[in-house]
């Protein structure tokens, strides 16, 4: 197979490091533009292979993780955060300008001062380990497989989860409990799921078990809690099934209320182990933030919060409107939401469990008003039902946030060839050292 040298010219959506060879383009991991590589071609010409790298970016750095090779989470660790930046602003950019065949101003990324230890969401799957010394293994399962990847501590996660597992796996070994085999249906611990306040600093463990039976669970909760004074509650999750979901339907509350609470934005939330809440919460201020200021909501105004969750922009943006209407078609979120509601005496904002696309439909047909449109919705983008109905709906603007640009350019052609135009783009960086980007886009009607 030919070896030929070459130049990492661009990124490519999943910034990965792109090369040209025999008029074709291939894209690598772990490479950063402007890169001198030594690749070797297949003799198909179908793929590449990175030989070695002949002269490195100056903005490439090592990475200060043990597992980062083995693991896939954080795969831009390997480059400076400033430019990790500046090429989550050019991937925006450019998936911009490829769908819509024009340049859109888009701002710069907005980042983290200290972007470690950022997650307030941790799942830590557990394996035994059998030959020599029998043991207890704690870790991430490698990308794209069930291969548990082992760590001590991690750089993304909050360092009081690490603490929290390693209590975890000695109370294991301590009290002869097995992590559950999911081939043999046998074992006990599957998964550990912690969730942490960053305000309140209370902190949840979701112990995920694969049978309903806990032999000991008091006396280990009270070992558990006594070497960790921080854990407000604890509570089992049973998960019998042969999926890769982390929890179950099942729970039992083992210790304290069952839930958390934090402050986002002067805006108290409950925080369940099933919840969605943005797991990095300094940077789901700015991106509120950001957000309702592109919004420019007034007092007369009706906001529709559609995909609310458990309700927190529509909260937070409650005093600045006359009325919220959210809707989320998951029961539990609703309930939540509710009970946040009631928790910071909000009483403009109106919950509703249905599907946001026949709600917005049937409000169309009443020639209800809506002002703005706040849509988040999950990592797979919209669909035409929603949009049709949205466009119908006719608000004077719409804030789309999206945890993937690439699903959000689509949606928005559709929005753009009904009457809107783009005003504003602000990618804001949620996940530091991975290619992810939350982007917001604000459209006003022509």
């Amino acid at each position: 197979m030919p070896i030929i040298k070459t130049k990492v010219e661009k990124y490519d959506s999943n910034l990965k490091g792109v090369v040209f060879c025999n008029n074709k383009e291939y894209s690598l991991e772990n490479l950063i533009k402007d890169e001198e590589v030594e690749i070797e071609i297949a003799k198909d010409s179908s793929r590449v292979s990175l030989k070695r790298i002949l002269k490195e970016s100056c903005n490439r750095v090592k990475p200060d993780c043990p597992i980062y090779s083995k693991c896939g989470g954080c795969n831009l660790l390997h480059i400076n955060y400033l430019e990790q930046l500046k090429m989550k602003t050019y991937l925006v950019e450019n998936l911009f300008f490829d769908t819509f065949k024009k340049y859109y101003k888009v701002n710069d990324c907005l980042g983290m001062k200290n972007p470690y230890h950022y997650r307030n969401k941790n799942q830590i799957a557990f394996q035994n380990i059998k030959g020599g010394k029998s043991r207890i293994a704690s870790g991430f399962y490698e990308a794209s497989s069930h291969r548990l990847v082992e760590f001590e501590t991690c750089l993304v996660q909050d360092e009081l989860s690490d603490k929290i597992v390693g209590i975890i796996k000695e109370l294991m070994i301590k009290m002869r409990y097995n992590a559950f085999d999911e081939d043999r249906g046998t074992g006990l611990i599957r998964h550990v799921l912690i969730k942490r306040s960053a305000s309140t600093k209370e902190v949840m463990v979701v112990i995920v078990t694969g049978t309903e039976i806990f032999p000991g669970c008091q006396n280990f909760v009270k070992a558990l809690t006594a070497r960790c004074k921080d854990i407000t509650t604890v509570i089992q999750n049973i998960n019998n099934r042969k999926t890769s979901a982390v929890l179950g339907e099942k729970e039992k509350v083992l210790y304290g209320k069952g839930f958390i609470t934090d402050i986002l934005l002067g805006k108290k939330f409950k925080i369940s182990s099933k919840s969605f809440y943005q797991i990095n919460s300094s940077q789901c201020e700015v991106l509120y933030t950001k957000a309702l200021e592109l919004a420019n909501l007034s007092k007369n105004d009706i906001l529709f919060d559609a995909y609310c969750g458990v309700g927190t922009i529509g909260l937070i943006a409650s005093d600045k409107v006359s009325k919220v209407i959210s809707v989320e078609l998951v029961k539990d979120a609703v309930n939540d939401a509710i009970q946040n509601a009631k928790m910071n005496n909000i009483k403009n904002v109106h919950f509703f469990c249905d599907d946001a696309s026949n709600f917005m439909k049937n409000m169309a047909l009443k020639k209800e008003k809506v002002d703005v449109l706040i849509m988040d919705p999950p990592r797979k983008g919209s669909d035409q039902r929603f949009l049709n109905a949205a466009i119908k709906l006719s608000p004077k603007k719409i804030i789309y946030i999206s945890c993937d640009p690439r699903t959000q350019v689509i949606d928005l052609k559709t929005l753009l060839d009904n009457g809107y135009q783009i005003t504003a783009i602000q990618p804001v960086d949620m996940f530091p050292f991975t290619s992810h980007v939350e982007n917001i886009v604000c459209l006003i009607k022509k």
